[in-house]
């Protein structure tokens, strides 16, 4: 049976088996069985609720209502079509929620255990949120079911530092959190992520913000920047504002781009490059080598012997002849090939085993290089494009 104890609910319709118990007391409301809201039906929950009876077969409005905190645990993660917060000092979850309509963010973040990857805050399908601001969001981990473009809610403290995503396939699942700390020193993470080891197409890595965000599925990110991100402390240049991510695998910084960057110092927003986020352990900003520094001699490579831009060539060289060095980086900032004392005579080939097999020709795609003429104290550095 149900008993009804707590005073201050909505239109309550339920559907229950014989064995379930719904108690409302002057304390939380605890769901020992199944509980189900039908089409057109409401509850009000002014307590906690512990939810360890099956509850995610809801319709209509399941509301959470307090002037202090409130709180959602148990056995079980409830699903509700629609879901709404009006709680002053936040809501608190102990287990997953999902929400298959509409997440209704009046007031009050919804706090999730950073160091509890399970409990989200999970958009299901087509559902969608209102309401989100620096007061009203995800502190700690909200995810995606079966999504493939997404804005996740997220930030920390009184910030608001959304994530979006844009997955080349549906995402059966993902999710993504936003810290407002140095990652050479993270608060959950069981691994630092020191940003002085990063490729050498990255200059500098934030030490003020990251992003963590979980999915195999390969995307690409669009982030924002405001004035506490301080870009001004590690780029020089707004247009050398880069999206950089912590290989797992290389335990590396590596530049993920930067596209489409509208904004300036205190406020703005760019895309990275496609990616696979499980690659990556957490993301950022970064400055990067600026691809208009300085230009080739020749921008487009063309190895296919016919005599005409077959080699990649700096007219330059003859400055330095011997006492030069050759470096090229590919989008990754991964390095691809190196000389000493280059003769102008690169062709496409690799020769960096950790990156691509040796003596493998290189794909088609545009590449970075760093030129150092050691006898005139020189350094060049530039973009150009492999074809064949």
């Amino acid at each position: 049976m149900i008993r009804f104890f707590h005073k201050h609910f909505l239109t309550l319709l339920l559907f229950w088996c014989c064995s379930s118990v719904l108690c409302f007391a002057q304390g939380p409301a605890h769901n020992f069985g199944f509980l189900k809201i039908h089409d057109g039906g409401a509850i009000g929950f002014h307590d906690d609720l512990i939810n360890d009876g099956i509850s995610d077969d809801n319709k209509g409005l399941a509301g959470f209502y307090n002037n202090q905190n409130l709180t959602i645990s148990g056995a079980f993660r409830p699903i509700f079509e629609d879901m709404e917060i009006v709680v002053s000092d936040n809501l608190f979850l102990q287990v997953g929620v999902g929400v298959t309509n509409n997440g209704n963010l009046v007031l009050g973040d919804i706090i999730t255990p950073r160091n509890q990857l399970d409990v989200t805050l999970d958009f299901i399908a087509t559902s969608f949120y209102i309401g989100e601001t620096n007061s009203n969001k995800v502190d700690g981990y909200s995810s995606l079911a079966n999504k493939q473009n997404f804005v996740f809610p997220v930030g920390q403290f009184s910030k608001l530092r959304p994530l979006e995503i844009f997955s080349e396939e549906m995402n059966p699942n993902s999710k993504s959190a936003y810290y407002f700390e140095d990652p050479n020193f993270p608060s959950t993470f069981t691994t630092s992520f020191n940003t002085d080891d990063r490729t050498d197409i990255l200059t500098a890595v934030s030490t003020y913000e990251y992003w963590d965000l979980d999915s195999d599925v390969p995307s690409r990110v669009k982030l924002l920047w405001d004035s506490d991100s301080n870009v001004g402390n590690y780029v020089d240049e707004i247009d050398n504002l880069r999206i950089v991510g912590w290989h797992a695998q290389n335990a590396i910084w590596e530049n993920l781009g930067g596209n489409g960057i509208t904004g300036d110092f205190d406020s703005g927003e760019l895309v990275s490059d496609l990616f696979v986020p499980n690659e990556y352990t957490i993301i950022t900003f970064g400055n990067s080598l600026s691809r208009t520094n300085l230009s080739l001699d020749n921008m487009l490579l063309t190895p296919n012997s016919d005599g005409t831009n077959d080699f990649l060539h700096f007219d330059a060289i003859s400055l330095s002849p011997k006492n030069n060095s050759l470096k090229i980086y590919n989008r990754w900032g991964r390095l691809v090939y190196s000389a000493e004392g280059y003769e102008n005579n690169f062709a496409g080939i690799s020769d960096n085993s950790l990156t691509i097999a040796p003596n493998s020709k290189l794909p088609e795609g545009v590449y970075f290089y760093i030129l150092s003429l050691d006898d005139i104290d020189l350094t060049h550095q530039g973009y150009f494009a492999i074809s064949y």
